[in-house]
């Protein structure tokens, strides 16, 4: 057995990989609490300045939209993130198809998002909401190069990318709700975001050296990528649908008005989501690393992966839940106080989320992405039929309630299937057991 000295410690802290690991990780940390903690409390300022049946409609925008993420993306990012890891000196040849593919996809995703919308409302001005930001998509497709930046942890580049164009949109916002803009004009703001960002990487891409001009599109690379991908674009599917699909509900069922209530709730479950997405793809690297060492490694860095994960969940889910009357009260204002029930269930899915995110990975690695489609369409059902019996019953707690069940199975799924049985098991045992 290991024993931990203060020498053992030095030695692992000041360990070359570590610390590459650790910068990484810190940079992501560090632009995610930055961005999040300015987009939280202009989000505050945003509903209040709107009112729950504005705020309620423009999450709905977003909400619908989100629906078809899946196309845009075409599930192929954790595709090619690992591929370039395992063939770097393809690179080119994998951004330029994995970028081609994704400029399809998006162009594709506003293509139906439009049709769509045509047949949900006759609403002039949510019609044209769902348009415009629907766009995009579009510059999206350069988020390719952030998850190249991702496979070299490198994730500075990208950090100072999402700060600045945090701090640009923020300004513009607090800008627009002084003039008294409208909704429009704020989900304009929303979509030049996006432009900012694209800018960015680009930037940053060509100052370390690159060039996109070098980026080529391979159709036997494509063929490959949307071969191993198409499971996780249809896991998309059913992932937008059981995160996305209560909110499109509501507004649906309820109106605006709870529309907005509830999305105060769901921005508040939702703020620290980014604290298991940072950890899980700064570390994949070296959990793909991992595999080609030993078994054993590869499963000790899952279970310290888990375990770290569930507690770390469990007391911020707490905190939440006890403070959630005044931390509604004091930044949304009393209109929103209906939303602290549903918040208390809500924040506890988080749980689900961290570790699911590690699931993903596993799923990934052991290219069993077929199993992530089943269990997501599992939990995107089971949150549909949830929804449909729930939200006229007991309102936007319903939909709380439907959420984290539908989480649970859509995890924990992975225990239905013999490949990935034994991996449901090492995360009931790493819950209670770090070693």
């Amino acid at each position: 057995m290991q024993t931990f000295s203060w020498s053992y410690i030095k030695e692992k802290w000041t360990h070359t990989g570590f610390q590459r690991y650790l910068k990484n990780t810190g940079w992501m940390f560090a632009a995610r609490v930055f961005i999040l903690t300015v987009a939280f409390f202009i989000n505050a300022y945003m509903a209040r300045y709107l009112g729950p049946g504005n705020y309620g409609l423009l999450n709905y925008v977003f909400s619908f939209v989100g629906l078809f993420s899946f196309i845009a993306s075409l599930g192929i990012e954790s595709i090619a993130n690992r591929e370039i890891i395992k063939n770097h000196e393809k690179k080119n040849l994998i951004i330029g198809t994995s970028f081609y593919l994704k400029l399809i996809g998006s162009l594709m995703a506003i293509l139906i998002i439009f049709i769509f919308s045509r047949y949900s409302t006759n609403d002039a001005i949510l019609l044209g909401l769902i348009t415009m930001y629907s766009f995009s998509y579009i510059f999206s497709a350069f988020n390719i190069v952030d998850i190249y930046f991702q496979s070299q942890v490198l994730s500075k580049y990208p950090a100072i990318v999402t700060i600045t164009a945090g701090i640009i949109s923020t300004i513009l916002k607090i800008i627009a709700m002084t003039l008294g803009a409208g909704i429009i004009w704020l989900t304009a703001i929303y979509v030049l975001e996006s432009i900012i960002v694209a800018a960015g990487l680009l930037f940053f891409f060509i100052y370390k050296g690159h060039s996109i001009k070098e980026w080529v599109f391979n159709k036997s690379t494509a063929i490959m990528i949307l071969n191993d991908s198409w499971p996780l674009m249809l896991s998309s599917i059913a992932i937008g649908i059981y995160m996305k699909i209560d909110q499109v509900m509501i507004k649906n069922m309820l109106g605006n008005e709870q529309a907005g209530i509830y999305a105060v709730a769901v921005k508040l479950s939702e703020v620290w989501y980014f604290i298991p997405g940072i950890i899980c793809s700064s570390l994949f690297p070296s959990i793909v690393n991992a595999v080609n060492t030993s078994t054993e490694l590869f499963e000790n860095r899952l279970r310290k992966l888990y375990f770290s994960m569930f507690w770390i969940s469990t007391i911020i889910a707490s905190f939440i839940t006890i403070f959630s009357y005044p931390i509604i009260k004091i930044l949304f204002g009393v209109p929103y106080l209906e939303a602290v029930p549903a918040l208390r269930i809500y924040v506890w899915a988080g749980i689900f989320v961290s570790i699911g995110g590690i699931v993903g990975q596993f799923l990934l690695i052991k290219n069993l992405t077929k199993i992530s489609f089943y269990t997501a369409l599992l939990g995107s059902i089971t949150n549909v039929i949830l929804n449909m019996i729930l939200i006229p019953n007991i309102g936007v707690s319903g939909a709380a309630i439907a959420t984290i069940i539908s989480y649970a199975i859509a995890v924990f799924g992975i225990l239905l299937f013999d490949k990935s049985k034994h991996q449901g098991i090492l995360i009931l045992k790493s819950l209670i057991n770090y070693k």
